[in-house]
């Protein structure tokens, strides 16, 4: 989508370079603030297109799904001794979602002249992402060149079609269960999360207070000697200490261990989610709003209990 002569595509990264430079340059000294406007520009700049990817697979699915009847229909409507140009113009007053829009593209192509194959074409390339709608076009084009029976390789090709699709929807109920797991364990992580901080941070803030008896208690600060120190194995306490910054988690040994705990809900919210729609659905990309789920609910649960004092 273009406004004059600007692309709106390009906005998102745009806003995510102003947010960072601004965070980098008008808070040079808080290191906190710049992770958060540097956080910010991240997300900014890269949740719209998650989004749109998320979006376009939706859309390209809802014509995958309609398919089946659209070429049963346009088959049925072409044994009444229609042509195919007509048969097309009249299942285009069907209802069939998403891909009525195409349908009536592909009559309007039809009418100005455009061969049959060159249209079928076009709308292969409008939906280039489905690998499915372009063997369907293949096909029929080739019976077209062959001089093969139009209307018997579409009914074929519907029964096919119909027929994966009713496969999909039994692998997709059969696997529900497995994704509802992926929410169970992930959240039983959370719950093991929250255990280590009522127990861990308390040991932690015992050992400082009794740290002259001799240092008889095992847990110490992880990043003591990291202090002032450049050294690779001082990276995760500078990032910690970061995210203890951003998010006000603490200090010492316990913002560490906080930080910790935060990064490894996040990340495990993450991965869960895309391996719970690759499970449920064959995409990882369709697991993008699993991942927001468990991400936003934990990182949200255990940053609320540890605002409040609850951990």
């Amino acid at each position: 989508m273009e406004f004059g002569k600007f692309d709106i595509k390009y906005a998102p990264p745009i806003i995510a370079a102003v947010l960072i430079f601004s965070g980098i340059l008008g808070f040079a000294g808080d290191i906190g603030m710049t992770a958060n406007f540097i956080l910010l520009g991240v997300l900014v700049g890269t949740l719209p297109y998650i989004v749109i990817s998320y979006l376009e697979l939706q859309w390209i699915r809802s014509i995958e799904d309609q398919m089946s009847p659209f070429l049963l229909d346009l088959a049925e409507a072409q044994k009444t001794g229609m042509s195919f140009p007509d048969a097309l113009k009249t299942v285009s007053k069907t209802d069939y979602g998403r891909l009525s829009e195409e349908i009536k593209r592909i009559n309007d192509h039809l009418s100005w002249g455009i061969p049959l194959q060159e249209a079928l074409e076009r709308f292969a390339k409008r939906v280039s992402k489905s690998a499915l709608v372009g063997r369907v076009v293949r096909i029929i084009n080739e019976a077209y060149n062959s001089g093969g029976d139009i209307t018997r390789t579409m009914e074929s090709i519907s029964g096919d079609l119909l027929t994966l699709r009713e496969a999909q929807k039994e692998r997709k109920s059969m696997t529900t269960q497995h994704v509802m797991i992926m929410y169970v364990i992930y959240f039983i992580f959370i719950g093991i999360i929250i255990a280590l901080s009522k127990t861990l941070v308390p040991m932690l803030q015992l050992n400082a207070q009794t740290s002259a008896i001799g240092g008889l208690l095992a847990f110490q600060d992880p990043c003591t000697a990291c202090v002032g120190a450049s050294h690779i194995f001082c990276i995760s306490c500078n990032i910690f200490g970061i995210v203890c910054k951003m998010f006000s988690l603490g200090a010492g040994p316990i913002c560490y261990y906080n930080a910790l705990f935060m990064t490894m809900i996040v990340i495990q919210g993450i991965f869960s989610g895309l391996v719970a729609g690759q499970i449920g659905e064959g995409s990882a990309l369709a697991g993008l709003k699993h991942s927001v789920i468990m991400t936003c609910s934990g990182f949200a649960i255990l940053l609320l209990l540890l605002q409040s004092g609850v951990i």
